[in-house]
């Protein structure tokens, strides 16, 4: 064998060891998936050689654009880095779907907004007058953020330029000309089946702008006639204006049906691999009448999926009606884009619930992922560390590095006891929280710290420390000592958090009352409260001259 072939063999063996250690996590699946396939999913034929795969994901424009709505995007980018990791081009592209009509006025928007019913979202004015149309509003917004939650370049298009341009034109001749086979596979997953002359094309009405109205009564080469009448959604109507006309679907102005769209997406886009919401497992669903679509009448093969569990905030599914929406951009006032990743990245299967009052847990995790990742803990399940390991590789953004000695928790517990960064920071310095290597960092987690206990934290996660014993505090005799010697101890030195908090054990068997006793009595003196902060950790943050008077004063 040639050196050249040994080296190759070499090769070989080391990206198949890269493979099998990483197994486990469902990107680098989805990734061999995509590299090794052969032949089509409906058919015999053979899926040609790629020299580079295509990960799409889309957003509509018809909704609102919350932190849910990226959800694909970042498993999307996680699936380009897995590709490149195995040694493939990998391009992440994503489109606006900005041809969906407004299905409902959304909270906030003027209720005279109910003529739009049914016009598309980018022919709509924008109720502030600042940009060109309600879905220009909605994408600039969402568009301003979304790249600071990816690793890869996104290629972004809009399926209202598309369609103008004529980027859909050949493929929308395909499915036209072939309208009854899309027909048939379509009845083959519907209970009320399309009748013969039925139309894959939707035009919009020249009249009134509407697009769902425009019910097309025949196809006459290729062109469509249609009549605007009312199109009822699952709670609003879209008025038609009774416009009859003719429509030539070469010219883009509609839409083809999204059961026939999302295929030729999949067609002009050379499309390798998408994701999509748990739904869109069954056999009925758009992706599977899609993907037969593609390959049967496009001769193109379907895109690998994978399905993913919707995220929840507080059990419930976001909604602007009621108030629990979270925005990209309100996760950068208060977290990095990592730990977004790390949400999204983990088992795709399993069901989430983000609460705001979790952030410091998701803060906990992902150091405690850089721990697993640097050594500092030790795993001994193989599967689980290399499960973890790369959960934190493709979750990265950037260099990874040590974690902050500085926890989401202890920064909380100092932005709520000093006002300025300057006493923050010689605060820090003195507890040992403090790197000037990552002073930017430090300063960055404490305004995020800041601003969740202003806006989203308990009161269970506020602190106010008293000046003086509460007059209503009862305390017994065990209590009331272990507490003085507590005193005396921090006056004896400096001390560290672990060697503080194993003082306080010590004190409460030497004085026979229970660690609960002992931790219940120390937040009633200091906080007025039952349940506090790590106490040694606050106890240093606060200092002696703090601590000490109120300690003795029980």
């Amino acid at each position: 064998m040639s050196s050249n072939g040994k080296q190759n063999g070499k090769n070989k063996e080391k990206n198949s060891e890269k493979v099998e250690s990483s197994e486990l996590f469902w990107a680098d699946k989805v990734a061999q998936q995509i590299i090794t396939r052969e032949k089509f999913h409906y058919t015999d034929d053979k899926i040609p050689k790629q020299s580079e795969y295509v990960v799409k994901s889309g957003t509509s424009l018809s909704g609102v654009l919350h932190i849910g709505r990226i959800s694909d995007i970042i498993r999307s980018d996680s699936v380009v880095t897995a590709l490149k990791d195995a040694g493939v081009k990998a391009t992440a592209l994503w489109t606006a779907d900005s041809m969906d009509p407004l299905r409902k006025v959304p909270a906030g928007i003027p209720a005279d907004y109910e003529q739009y019913i049914g016009v598309p979202v980018t022919d709509i004015p924008d109720p502030a007058g600042e940009y060109e149309s309600y879905g220009a509003r909605h994408l600039a917004e969402y568009m301003e953020v979304i790249d600071q939650f990816l690793v890869n370049k996104l290629e972004k298009h809009s399926m209202r330029e598309e369609y103008k341009k004529g980027a859909f034109v050949k493929y929308i001749k395909i499915i036209m000309e072939n309208a009854e086979e899309v027909r048939q596979i379509h009845n083959k997953y519907r209970t009320t089946p399309h009748k013969k002359g039925w139309s894959p094309w939707n035009p919009i009405c020249e009249n009134c702008g509407k697009l769902m109205t425009a019910k097309v009564s025949e196809i006459i080469d290729g062109k469509v006639l249609y009549k605007c009448q009312d199109y009822e959604f699952e709670s609003s109507t879209a008025k038609g204006c009774g416009h009859k006309g003719e429509n030539d679907p070469a010219k883009g102005n509609g839409k083809l049906v999204w059961k026939a769209e999302w295929a030729c997406q999949w067609a002009v886009w050379n499309v390798s691999c998408e994701g999509a919401g748990k739904e869109y497992q069954v056999p009925n669903s758009a992706w599977w009448v899609n993907a037969e679509i593609v390959e049967r009448v496009l001769k193109h093969p379907m895109p690998v999926p994978f399905f993913y569990e919707h995220l929840m905030i507080d059990g419930v599914k976001m909604s602007a009606s009621l108030g629990n929406v979270v925005y990209p951009r309100d996760w950068l006032e208060v977290a990095s884009p990592e730990l977004l990743r790390l949400l999204y990245n983990k088992r795709l299967m399993m069901s989430r619930s983000f609460s705001w009052k979790d952030l410091p847990v998701l803060y906990s995790e992902w150091d405690s992922l850089l721990r697993i990742y640097n050594g500092e803990i030790k795993m001994t399940n193989e599967k689980e560390l290399s499960h973890n390991k790369r959960l934190l590789e493709i979750s990265k953004m950037g260099k990874l590095d040590a974690p902050l000695e500085l926890s989401f928790s202890h920064a909380a517990m100092v932005a709520q006891l000093y006002q300025n960064d300057e006493d923050s920071i010689a605060c820090l310095k003195k507890s040992k929280h403090y790197s000037k290597k990552h002073h930017e960092q430090i300063v960055s987690l404490l305004h995020k710290a800041k601003f969740w206990l202003e806006k989203y934290a308990t009161d269970d996660d506020k602190y106010v420390v008293q000046t003086a014993v509460p007059s209503d505090l009862k305390l017994s005799k065990g209590q009331k000592e272990a507490l003085h010697d507590v005193a005396s101890l921090l006056e004896r030195k400096e001390w560290d958090e672990k060697e503080l908090h194993q003082e306080f054990y010590n004190v409460c068997t030497k004085h026979g009352i229970k660690n609960t006793e002992f931790f219940q009595a120390a937040y009633k003196v200091l906080l007025n409260k039952e349940r506090g902060p790590k106490l040694a950790a606050f106890l240093l943050l606060l200092g002696n001259e703090r601590v000490v008077p109120l300690l003795r004063e029980v």
